[in-house]
């Protein structure tokens, strides 16, 4: 079950969304005219008289408030210290304090002149826009006993990465979140229950039911687990779950794909409701049993079918007569966050080739970008009117081809699709790679002449 409390935030938060982007429909411009006359939603504060719907969209507002920054573009719209904008994963600002001089300084007086509108993004989803689902996540994270009791807890790489039914990964956050029905929890809140065990008589915590009962033990004895489940000592589920679910299935198991152990959990959480309601008691090699042939089946039924490129490849799209064909490509190093670009022009009897050195570059995405608008670039020089650029980023293509958002390409695709404007005819296409062999050769070469510089550089500044 979800949080519901979380989720009615992350719902309210999707109709401060739509107020944000879409201002000027009825409920905007009834909302705006009794409570935000004089600013935007997220700025607006709480009046002494207000109705119960606008507080609640407001408390969607906060939520809001708490992941969303900036994707520059002409930078009019961002102060440099005030506002989120360094960083498109989480909210960062320039630190401070800044001078009397530049405390009021937009990100604009740091560029040149031209160039996209600045956006506010939704830094929980790739395409900057805001959903409920990420919303859900970032409400969940914002619980007072969150707060107080996981700091630090990964619950994306821990939990909801886990390899297994949607079903066991709620059932995994529920067990960490402490809110499985067991005998102590049931006491807890006030449910006149029998709070022992039904094995073994003992007090049923959670911890009891799926490590320290006798059952559960001969369960995890018998589960063929690489180093082994020990119990012993086992106090806080969550300190030692990332352990517990990183050990590796043995090969008799069949188990492709991550660790059969969320599945046994399941599975003995399932065995348990069996015995209380049906006064049915399976055997551990029973429940251990179920619960491979589980994670099997999922294994199985997840696995991606290799497809079949002898019948699926599109046949290659021929240009019109007169359209040159430009391919670009980039090579990008994560240690320096420098990239190599390289484009080729198709032309006869010998092709024009082009190299690039980038600097700077976040991600090979945006190296993408970038070695594609210098390729633009370098095809208004030369007064070309009819292009077709072609790239293996499919990515990218997407982007310019369709309506498709990405925030960290948010300038360039501007800038791309600005510059096209020259054009008097002009595509992007998405091509295979290794038909992208050339320009990708530049991009390697361009960054492989780079790299022995740098170390250089740094050999010669220590003497």
């Amino acid at each position: 079950m979800r949080d519901c409390q979380s989720f009615n935030d992350a719902l309210l938060a999707k109709i401060g969304w739509r107020l944000l982007n879409n201002p000027n429909c009825l409920l905007g411009k009834l909302l705006k005219g009794k409570y935000f006359a004089d600013c935007s939603i997220l700025q607006a504060t709480e009046a002494s008289v207000m109705s119960h719907g606008w507080r609640s969209v407001l408390i969607g507002r906060d939520l809001l408030l708490k992941n969303m920054g900036w994707t520059v573009g002409d930078g009019v719209s961002i102060n440099i210290w005030q506002d989120p904008w360094l960083c498109l994963n989480k909210q960062e600002r320039p630190m401070g304090p800044p001078s009397e001089q530049s405390v009021d300084l937009c990100v604009a007086d740091l560029l040149v002149d031209g160039g996209a509108q600045d956006k506010l993004i939704w830094s929980g989803t790739k395409g900057g826009e805001y959903s409920v689902k990420s919303g859900y996540y970032v409400a969940v994270e914002e619980e007072p006993d969150t707060r107080r009791n996981d700091a630090g807890f990964n619950w994306k790489r821990n939990v909801w990465a886990l390899d297994c039914a949607p079903k066991v990964k709620l059932f995994a956050w529920k067990l960490l979140k402490g809110v499985i029905p067991v005998g102590e929890r049931l006491l807890e809140r006030h449910i006149e229950v029998d709070l022992r065990c039904k094995r073994c008589g003992n007090n049923e915590s959670i911890t009891h039911l799926l490590f320290q009962c006798q059952f559960a033990q001969k369960v995890w004895q018998l589960a063929p687990l690489l180093p082994g489940m020990d119990s012993s000592g086992m106090l806080v589920l969550m300190v030692v779950w990332p352990s517990i679910c990183n050990q590796k299935s043995l090969l008799p198991a069949g188990i492709v794909n991550g660790s059969v152990v969320p599945w046994v959990m399941w599975s003995l959480w399932k065995a348990r409701n069996r015995l209380v309601f049906e006064g049915f008691s399976a055997s551990p090699e029973d429940t251990l049993s179920t619960a491979i042939r589980m994670a099997r089946e999922w294994s199985l039924q997840s696995k991606p079918e290799k497809p079949d490129t002898s019948r699926s490849r599109k046949p290659e799209m021929i240009a019109p007569t007169g359209t040159r064909i430009v391919r670009s490509d980039a090579a990008w190093s994560a240690s320096s966050l420098t990239a190599g670009a390289g484009w080729v022009i198709l032309s006869s009897p010998q092709n024009m080739t082009f190299q690039q050195h980038l600097e700077f570059v976040a991600s090979p995405l945006m190296a993408e970008g970038l070695a594609l608008r210098e390729a633009v670039l370098t095809c208004q020089r030369l007064k070309l009117q009819h292009i077709r650029f072609e790239s293996d980023s499919a990515q990218l293509i997407k982007c310019l081809s369709s309506n498709e958002t990405i925030a960290e390409l948010h300038s360039v695709v501007f800038d791309i699709l600005k510059l096209s404007e020259f054009f008097d005819s002009v595509s992007f296409v998405w091509l295979p790679r290794e038909r992208n062999v050339e320009a990708d050769a530049l991009a390697k070469g361009d960054l492989a002449m780079f790299e022995p510089l740098v170390v250089g550089e740094i050999v010669n500044a220590l003497n």
